[in-house]
């Protein structure tokens, strides 16, 4: 670890605040002090001391405590020090005085002093404590100067509007911290090459940092995102005698390389105390923070204009068709959503109605949704019979769709004029057909889900309305909704449910049933859950 500071503060003369009533013994420490190269201000009041310290920067008071020359209570010091603690409460102040107690220095230490000299003073001691207090100072001035822009920083993070902002910003607060030239690179999602996002200082250190940010970083062979924090470890102090000492530090993101930041001395030996260390390692986890935020806050708007284009593929308003009243309920787990349902009106008596649900959530699980969405309004017409329709997208998901994916479809004719409603179904939850009288069928003929069967076949189905039918449509979001008990909805209650309600109209049953599930799992849905109602009456 290398210790040696080397800051614009660093390089200038010690200034010390000399505060006596004597004038002989502020000549004398003057003069002492300006031969060991200590720039000087002599004062003989507290008033003056105040003053001084208003008007100018000093590394350290040099006072005495008292200043009435009939008393030795060392009051009037005493309130002077709790008056210079209040403009700052790291200047180091050390205490010279001929007359002292135990019970004094205790209290003078207690309100912030450093050391405590007795007059008359040895010259080198003197000199010695001055240097070592002025040192201390320097460090813990420093160190809270540090602390400080972590809070700017972070306050950075919270309100920057867009991430290069946020990176300029952040680069020109550690430049000002730290008095050196700083860097922050950047690279895309399984790159290996880093880019300089943002940087503030002097160009030729710049070009040694971006020498450094691109040099062969050994990346897993697995995951190029993920790399040897050995290697990060041995850079963090990389240090050659002939160049200025550069520090390079990982910005990891969900433990992987996101970005790197880098930090170069002004010149040789400028090295990095353990309070910069700790100060960029803290940065570097902001920065890591706001990249983060910025990556979750660009894919809720990339999902915010995928749920809008969803929304807008699904039926706005249902179709209705003479003899049937239909009406439907979409709630997605996610954003975006693998269920999918339509409604095709063909003629004033004839329509199709569909179900579908795509195994997964979110994102992947609707591209494919939209696909399967994209093939039924293609195949679809009055003549093409469900088995059929299904044949057709089944051949279609073969060829597009990941081997650990499939799709359940329902697909039905509707003709109010025959009062009939033939059908075929893939895998999907067979729905529900409850007669006015209570009797219940399920819709299940068919055959295997769309996608792992490239041959698969499908059978047909078909029943006569009656008046006062009920035809419920789902997805397993539906029956499969928790509650807090673990228990599912399950496909009884929904029975129970739709058979108890069978004489309200489609819309109103919609509403009934979603807002019963909804109360079950207490709004919290773990899977897509979509349902249609048809009544005919």
């Amino acid at each position: 670890m290398m210790t040696n500071l080397a800051t614009s503060e660093e390089a200038r003369p010690w200034r010390a605040l000399i505060a006596d009533d004597q004038p002989d013994v502020l000549e004398a420490l003057r003069l002492l002090l300006k031969g060991e190269g200590f720039q000087t201000d002599a004062v003989m009041s507290p008033a003056e001391v105040i003053e001084a310290l208003r008007a100018r920067d000093y590394d350290l008071l040099l006072m005495d405590l008292n200043y009435a020359r009939d008393t030795t209570s060392g009051q009037e010091g005493l309130d002077l020090l709790n008056a210079v603690r209040a403009l700052d409460d790291t200047l180091p102040i050390v205490v010279m005085t001929a007359w002292g107690s135990i019970e004094l220095t205790v209290e003078a230490m207690r309100r912030g002093v450093r050391d405590f000299v007795l007059k008359p003073w040895e010259n080198a001691k003197l000199v010695g404590t001055l240097r070592a207090q002025i040192e201390a100072g320097r460090a813990l001035r420093h160190k809270e100067h540090l602390k400080t822009e972590r809070r700017l920083i972070a306050q950075i993070v919270l309100e920057a509007n867009d991430q290069r902002t946020m990176l300029e910003m952040i680069a020109g607060r550690i430049h000002q911290a730290l008095d050196r030239t700083a860097a922050i690179f950047t690279r895309a999602p399984r790159e290996h090459a880093f880019t300089r996002a943002a940087a503030a200082g002097e160009p030729e250190a710049l070009a040694q940092l971006t020498r450094m940010a691109n040099r062969e970083w050994p990346f897993d062979a697995v995951n190029p995102s993920s790399q040897s924090i050995v290697a990060f470890d041995e850079a963090r102090s990389a240090y050659s005698p002939t160049e200025p000492p550069a520090l390079i530090v990982p910005v990891k993101v969900k433990n992987q390389i996101a970005g790197l930041l880098g930090v170069i001395g002004k010149r040789t030996g400028d090295g990095f105390d353990a309070d910069d260390m700790k100060f960029l390692d803290v940065a570097a986890e902001q920065i890591a923070s706001g990249i983060s935020s910025f990556h979750l806050k660009s894919q809720e708007r990339e999902l915010a204009e995928a749920r809008l284009i969803q929304e807008r593929l699904l039926p706005k308003t249902i179709p209705q068709i003479e003899g049937c009243e239909m009406a439907a309920a979409w709630r997605p787990a996610r954003t975006v959503s693998g269920d999918y349902f339509d409604v095709l009106k063909f003629d004033d008596n004839r329509a199709a109605v569909c179900i579908a649900d795509v195994s997964g959530k979110g994102m992947p699980a609707a591209l494919l949704m939209s696909n399967v969405q994209a093939a039924v309004k293609a195949f679809a017409a009055s003549d093409v019979a469900p088995a059929t329709m299904c044949a057709k997208l089944n051949r279609v998901a073969c060829g597009n769709i990941a081997d650990d994916r499939f799709i359940t479809f329902f697909y039905g004719l509707l003709d109010t004029t025959r009062k009939t409603f033939a059908y075929a179904n893939a895998s999907h939850c067979p729905p529900m057909l409850v007669r006015a009288g209570g009797e219940v069928l399920r819709l299940d003929a068919g055959g295997l889900m769309l996608g792992p069967f490239p041959d698969g076949q499908f059978e047909e189905g078909e029943i006569q309305l009656q008046p006062g039918d009920r035809l419920l449509l789902f997805t397993d979001g539906i029956t499969e909704a928790n509650n807090d008990c673990e228990e599912e909805f399950d496909e009884a209650r929904l029975i129970a449910l739709l058979t108890a309600n069978r004489g309200l109209t489609a819309a109103r049953l919609q509403e009934v049933m979603m807002e019963n599930v909804t109360e079950f799992c207490a709004g919290d849905f773990h899977d897509d859950a979509t349902l249609m109602v048809l009544s005919f009456d």
